[in-house]
């Protein structure tokens, strides 16, 4: 039994050679006699009928240990990937660090810039409430004979004279020196 478990192991360990013998070869005592060329030591091991009995088994056994070697390369393919994927992975985590970083540093900075401006609104707040308000002001419905009217954001004067309305622009802000002045350079 240990004679055909050596002549089956040397089969398999050059199953390459003899699979390729076999190959160019159409018969199996064709390859034989070639065999007996490339693997001289085998002829010792193996005789004609033991080879010609396992052939059959040798080209499943080839099969088999092709698709083997297949997922083995596959599988180390599949490894190389995936270190590679974990590596991209790495990266873009310190890359996701980095930006979740700047966004903290940037939140802070809008929050100093919220609170400027907040800052900047209470104080322009203050400044209006010190400025005299214009409305607050009275502001005559006649002056000198004309009427007083605030249209849009402008004052202007207005007098019906000869039968038509004449007007006279005063400006945004109501002055009363302004339009005495305005009316006194109408009436020339």
């Amino acid at each position: 039994m240990t004679n055909n478990i050596n002549t089956f192991q040397f089969m398999i360990e050059n199953r390459k050679v003899i699979i390729e013998t076999l190959n160019k070869n159409v018969s199996i005592p064709k390859a034989w006699d070639q065999l007996r060329e490339k693997l001289p030591e085998g002829v010792k091991i193996i005789k004609y009928n033991t080879f010609k009995g396992y052939v059959k088994s040798l080209n499943v056994i080839n099969d088999i240990l092709n698709e083997k070697d297949e997922i083995v390369r596959t599988k180390k393919k599949l490894s190389e990937e995936i270190e590679k994927i974990r590596q991209e992975k790495k990266e873009l985590e310190i890359t996701l660090g980095k930006v979740r970083q700047e966004y903290k540093e940037n939140l802070v900075q809008f929050s100093i810039i919220e609170e400027q401006k907040k800052s900047l609104e209470l104080e322009l707040n203050q400044v209006r409430q010190k400025l005299p308000n214009q409305k607050s002001i009275p502001i005559p419905k006649q002056l000198d004979g004309w009427g007083v009217q605030l249209k849009g954001n402008y004052y202007r004067l207005f007098k019906k004279i000869r039968g038509k309305v004449k007007w006279i622009h005063i400006g945004k802000k109501w002055d009363p020196d302004l339009a005495r002045k305005k009316i006194k350079d109408y009436k020339g």
